[in-house]
């Protein structure tokens, strides 16, 4: 069911319940009244009677008279009389009010008030143990309100479709930029960022319109921001299998081909029994092959830092300061490590690692500090966090000269799921902070134990 014939059915049940209400208490209105009207028509037809009966004792023909009196009330809408018993009038009735038309049998059940009727005896000289009824009679009252019920129900009726049409035209006009963002959604949904909805309407839908809009501008924004890091990211890529194949060629290459060669010097020394100078081509070749075994292990120390291994994460990250603190002794180091290592994964103790060497590498090399700190810690909020800052160089001037390792460092921190900032010192040097989530302890605990 549709939102806009939610409303319409939730405003009829409204409009029909209160209308039950209204008629069931205009019913009973009517049906007090009525009583009320009735009753006072009995004793007025009481003080009629009574009256006439005053008369009666000095009447000459007094059935004539009961008659008579029975006649006036001929026309009345709210009382039959009638004689009734053996005397020579009995039986005799007035008539009731004519040419109306008669209320339904089930609206004239639910207004008669069913009032008993009144019995007056006749006084002497009339006839003998005669009575004169007054029975109210409510046919006419009751067909009078069943003419206005069906009016007013009509009035009801008109201005209720009347409303409910208006309220349908309303609600599809306010609703209508409902519909104008469900499809830019699907827009968003299908990858075109691009899509804006007018902020018209009433507020609430006005502002649902600028959060969509501003919505579809922040993912327009992280899908350029996700291009450009995949070009970047591709560009690391390159560069870094440039580099091994450099390393490879220049390095280990070389090498190889000398051992080559010495294997083939061996095999002509030994067919010419000349044992010595075998014996140091076989030196060559051992030579030849430490060397790159140096290179190969330089190698996967980029690729995977070996420190980490060797030594542990925390030894690791003071191995990475002492190695800067033989150099620069003009510069003091303050380091603060305040975590247990062990609920590290590797993911994060490699990008904590290489945040923590390429800031101080940074700092060193471009920012001619005095002090530079380094924190390693968790956050409070189940999260790490790594801070390198320095009071080197003015604001004005940014490490720009670092831009591409701070690139690497700032993807490395998106890779696990983190955030990284750099933030200006008051007056002089740079702090860059990156924050990342620890996994969940089952998920640890899991990892740990396959």
């Amino acid at each position: 069911m549709s939102l806009r014939l939610r409303v319409l059915v939730a405003i009829a049940s409204v409009l029909l319940l209160g209308a039950a209400v209204g008629v069931m208490l205009a019913l009973w209105d009517a049906r007090l009244s009525l009583r009320e009207e009735l009753a006072a028509a009995q004793l007025g037809g009481r003080q009629t009677v009574a009256s006439a009966f005053e008369d009666l004792p000095r009447s000459v023909h007094p059935d004539r008279d009961l008659r008579q009196l029975i006649s006036t009330f001929d026309g009345n809408r709210h009382l039959v009389a009638q004689l009734d018993g053996p005397g020579l009038g009995a039986g005799f009735t007035s008539s009731p009010l004519r040419g109306i038309a008669p209320a339904p049998a089930w609206f004239a059940a639910l207004l008669d008030p069913r009032l008993p009727p009144i019995r007056i005896a006749v006084p002497s000289p009339g006839p003998a143990a005669t009575h004169i009824v007054l029975r109210p009679m409510a046919d006419a009252d009751i067909a009078d309100s069943w003419r206005q019920a069906a009016h007013e129900a009509g009035v009801l009726i008109i201005v209720g479709m009347a409303g409910v049409g208006l309220v349908y035209v309303t609600i599809g006009r306010a609703l209508r930029p409902l519909e104008v963002l469900a499809g830019a959604f699907a827009q968003v949904g299908a990858g075109d960022y691009g899509a804006r909805v007018d902020v018209r309407g009433p507020k609430e839908l006005a502002r649902l319109g600028r959060s969509f809009n501003s919505m579809a501008g922040d993912l327009a924004a992280m899908r350029r921001r996700t291009r450009v890091l995949e070009e970047q990211i591709l560009k690391l890529q390159d560069e870094e299998r440039a580099e091994l194949a450099r390393d490879l060629h220049d390095e280990i290459g070389p090498h190889l081909f000398a051992a080559n060669i010495d294997a083939t010097m061996i095999g002509q020394a030994l067919k010419a029994g000349r044992t010595d100078e075998a014996l140091g081509h076989v030196k060559s070749i051992q030579a030849a092959v430490a060397r790159m075994q140096r290179q190969v292990r330089e190698i996967l120390g980029r690729l995977r830092p070996a420190r980490l291994t060797e030594l542990g994460f925390c030894a690791a990250i003071e191995d990475l300061v002492d190695f800067w603190r033989a150099r620069r002794r003009d510069v003091t180091f303050a380091v603060t490590l305040a975590l247990d290592e062990t609920i590290l994964p590797d993911a994060l103790q490699e990008m904590a690692y290489r945040v923590v060497q390429e800031g101080l590498s940074n700092a060193v090399r471009h920012a001619h500090p005095s002090r530079i700190a380094v924190e390693v810690a968790l956050d409070g909020q189940g999260g790490l966090k790594v801070r390198v800052s320095d009071d080197g160089l003015a604001r004005d001037t940014a490490p720009g000269a670092a831009r591409f390792g701070l690139i690497g460092m700032r993807e490395r921190v998106e890779a696990v799921g983190g955030e990284m900032t750099i933030d200006q010192g008051p007056e002089r040097g740079w702090t860059i902070t990156a924050r990342a989530p620890l996994p969940a302890r089952d998920t640890l605990e899991t990892a740990a134990s396959a």
